[in-house]
């Protein structure tokens, strides 16, 4: 397939809309065939007729458009069809048919050579807008060269080594013309003249402004360079809008509204249509002869080099002298014989070799500057790798390490741990002491109060009521008024309270107490953990997701495809592809009806093409159906106002993509 479905609303939409057309000749063209036979029956080569019309039948349906991605075939195929019809048109030829049935083959040869047309024409436009696109680009890098100072020193830099090669071949050229002038008879009159001229030319006002400006700075000339570059750049990109728009509006002027298939009467009584398929492969056939490449250098033929201002001259001023010729279908099958297999492929090798000589430098032009450092200082960097080999070999297994590491501690084992959480797994609980522990020391507590109590009530108060029970469950709510009115007593005789031992004991007693509060209260905070826990185990997870994500996606944006990470960068793409629109159409010059010329409307072509593929990248679903509706009523519109408006409904319909 030649071109991709991005192109379909500029040249695929235009060969559809042909092909339809053809398709409505075809069904009568059919019908009339039908008739013939039916007539004719009893004609001696019937047969022969009918196996030769299957097999244009065939090469109809194979040049026929069944989709909108595959409106153009390749190259290749359809030569290969065209040859196989000009083998059958020259066998039919050989039969000596009756006038009516001769009448009928006639009419289908014209509508196979007509496909065969329409396909070619859709390869030369796709070829014609490739190579257009790839001229704006390198007409956009030498723009941006010169427009800067220091990439123009820069690309000074680049070219030195050429240019310092171009003058030793030049030094070298010389000095053997001066050999060769060494060996040669004394100059009689005749000679002295010509040296005479030649001196004087050599002394001519442009050869002494180039003098002056290869002595004034390397960076006068390389500028020289870049804007003869782009002069001649641009003089190929407005040939080929010129003729993209010129084969657009002269080939097949087939539009809706005609009605050159509408009557079975007028196709067979008037042979306009056979005329125009005639000069629509002629035209085809101009255009291509009418680029010179001599040694690689582009020239336009002294009688087309108007082509960019007004190529509808071409088409009228050829119409006579095809118009009064015999066309025959035949020799437009040669015409397209010698189109598609001299003409295109000599014009893209060419223009190719052209385009590439004054596009923008090649790499190792381009590169030889740091591709000498790193070759002078290979050796070096060569030894210190070595002679660190063992740092660097550790340094990468500590980076892997590190990873390998950071993934199963940050990323594997929170989320194993929110997996236990929710599961309520014991083992992924959060607490901040032993299960046992506050039981433990209350129960001490407890006894530790109880005898205390004990053994000071035995001893002096023995008509105090001992209930045990009661003391424990006072000392579970962590009244202990007994032990405190002892050690309130026992701190006014210290010494004695010592000997005896009570005080310290109550100490001890205060001090389990104050241990017991203490992980009460590390209790309400274990508890008000747990009941957190779900949301502690996502924070914990967080960390080393958003880190993983991050990486990631610098990866992806280092080696991937970076489609999506540079919304703002296509947003502004867009923006100056439809930018360029607008300035060409504002820098049109219009016809007197009020039309773009063949220039103007191809340049606009070719934006539309630029504007669509950055389209493509943005735009999806419905707003990309109604952005090529739009694109398409733009390109195929007549008039420049209406143009303008069309323009102006894409923006804002679409502003949400254009605007800032």
């Amino acid at each position: 397939m030649l071109c991709s479905s991005i192109t379909m609303s500029v040249i695929n939409n235009n060969i559809r809309r042909i092909d339809v057309q053809f398709d409505k000749a075809k069904q009568q063209i059919d019908e009339l065939h039908v008739t013939t036979i039916g007539l004719h029956k009893q004609a001696g080569n019937l047969e022969a007729v009918i196996k030769h019309m299957s097999l244009l039948e065939d090469a109809v349906s194979s040049l026929s458009v069944n989709s909108k991605s595959r409106a153009i075939l390749h190259p290749e195929q359809i030569g290969g069809i065209v040859t196989n019809i000009h083998h059958t048109l020259s066998e039919l030829h050989e039969l000596m048919l009756d006038e009516p049935i001769e009448h009928a083959v006639q009419e289908f040869m014209w509508l196979v050579v007509a496909k065969a047309a329409v396909q070619t024409l859709g390869v030369i436009l796709q070829s014609f807008l490739d190579r257009a696109l790839a001229l704006n680009d390198e007409i956009s890098y030498w723009d941006s060269v010169l427009v800067s100072p220091w990439y123009t020193i820069l690309y000074t830099i680049q070219i030195f080594p050429y240019r310092i090669w171009h003058k030793l071949m030049d030094t070298r050229s010389c000095e053997d013309d001066n050999s060769a002038d060494a060996g040669q008879p004394a100059p009689g009159s005749h000679n002295r003249a010509t040296k005479f001229n030649t001196r004087q030319n050599y002394f001519c006002p442009g050869r002494s402004q180039a003098l002056r400006t290869n002595i004034l700075s390397p960076f006068i000339t390389a500028k020289f360079g870049i804007k003869k570059r782009l002069g001649l750049l641009r003089q190929i990109r407005n040939f080929h809008a010129s003729s993209i728009g010129l084969l657009i509006e002269e080939c097949f002027p087939i539009h809706t509204g005609d009605n050159l298939f509408d009557s079975p009467e007028s196709l067979f009584i008037d042979e306009h249509w056979h005329t125009t398929v005639f000069k629509s492969v002629d035209l085809m056939g101009t255009l291509l002869q009418s680029v010179r490449f001599d040694s690689g250098v582009f020239e336009l033929r002294e009688d087309t080099s108007w082509i960019s201002d007004n190529g509808s001259r071409l088409s009228r001023e050829r119409s006579t002298d095809i118009s009064s010729s015999k066309a025959s279908p035949g020799l437009v099958a040669e015409n397209l014989h010698d189109i598609l297999f001299r003409l295109l492929p000599a014009y893209k090798t060419n223009s190719l070799k052209v385009v590439s000589r004054l596009g923008r430098p090649s790499c190792l032009v381009r590169y030889w500057l740091p591709i000498s450092t790193v070759a002078l200082s290979a050796s070096t960097l060569l030894r210190i790798l070595t002679n660190h080999r063992h740092e660097l070999v550790r340094w990468a297994t500590n980076f892997g390490t590190t990873a390998v590491e950071f993934w199963c501690n940050w990323v594997i084992d929170p989320i194993h741990r929110l997996i236990g959480t929710i599961k309520h797994d014991e083992t992924s609980e959060i607490a901040l002491m032993s299960r046992n522990s506050l039981e433990a020391d209350r129960a001490s507590l407890e006894r530790m109060v109880i005898d205390f109590i004990l053994d000071r009530g035995h001893s002096k108060h023995s008509g105090l009521s001992l209930n045990i029970d009661s003391i424990a469950e006072k000392v579970r709510e962590g009244d202990l008024t007994p032990v405190l009115r002892a050690y309130e007593k026992d701190l006014r005789s210290p010494f004695a309270g010592t000997v005896r031992g009570d005080l310290v004991r109550a100490l001890l007693i205060q001090i389990q107490k104050t241990k017991v509060d203490v992980e009460i209260a590390i209790g309400g905070i274990d508890a008000l953990l747990k009941s957190q826990e779900l949301v502690f185990g996502f924070v914990g997870l967080t960390p080393g997701i958003l880190v993983s994500y991050m990486s990631l996606q610098w990866l992806y944006g280092l080696f991937g495809n970076r489609k999506g990470l540079q919304v703002g960068r296509k947003k502004y793409e867009l923006r100056h592809a439809l930018r360029n629109i607008h300035r060409t159409l504002t820098l049109s010059a219009s016809t007197a009806t009020g039309l773009l010329t063949s220039r103007d409307h191809g340049l606009l072509i070719c934006d539309a093409e630029v504007l669509l593929r950055k389209a493509d990248l943005i735009l999806r679903g419905a707003d990309r159906r109604t952005f090529q509706e739009d694109l398409n009523d733009l390109v195929n519109q007549r008039g420049i106002d209406r143009q303008f408006d069309i323009i102006d409904r894409m923006s804002w319909t679409h502003s949400e993509y254009i605007r800032r």
